[in-house]
């Protein structure tokens, strides 16, 4: 209960500092695009770019922890990864990029870093692979269906 209610009352400020970290030294452009969502949204509104062909799926967490399930036609790009900016210019050609990890702290590496070398729309999952699991949504192992825990890092 108690772990309950500090989840709730670190959601507006953690919000509020994810708004301002992602909108510092941001200029306007009509290039690029970046938009948070749940996700729960992502999936009843966004599931089919799970399926098509133009848009990147990254899981920014460890080789790990993709191998015990990710999202249909995520390609894993650790976000810890030294060369992290290599890594993800070698992905850059789709028109959108769809970001999550299991915490926003990955996610949001991954976002800031794209923000300098990505002219497209991105779209983060907030609540990452945490909340997709929570929330009973599908999750693939190598062309494999799960539905068993994901390993989590804090």
């Amino acid at each position: 209960m108690l772990k309950t209610q500090l989840l709730k009352n670190a959601f507006i400020p953690t919000t509020l500092l994810l708004i301002v970290f992602l909108s510092w030294g941001y200029e306007e452009s009509d290039s690029l695009q970046i938009k948070g969502i749940s996700s729960t949204e992502f999936y009843d509104n966004h599931q089919q770019l799970l399926h098509e062909g133009n848009t990147l799926i990254i899981d920014g967490r460890t080789a790990e922890m993709f191998s015990g399930g990710h999202l249909k036609n995520a390609v894993n790009i650790d976000a810890d990864d030294p060369d992290l900016d290599l890594l993800l210019q070698q992905h850059l050609d789709e028109p959108l990029i769809v970001v999550y990890c299991t915490t926003i702290r990955r996610t949001l590496k991954i976002v800031n870093t794209l923000r300098s070398i990505y002219k497209g729309e991105i779209i983060f999952i907030h609540d990452g692979i945490s909340g997709w699991k929570r929330n009973g949504l599908p999750l693939t192992n190598h062309h494999k269906q799960l539905n068993d825990s994901i390993p989590h890092s804090y």
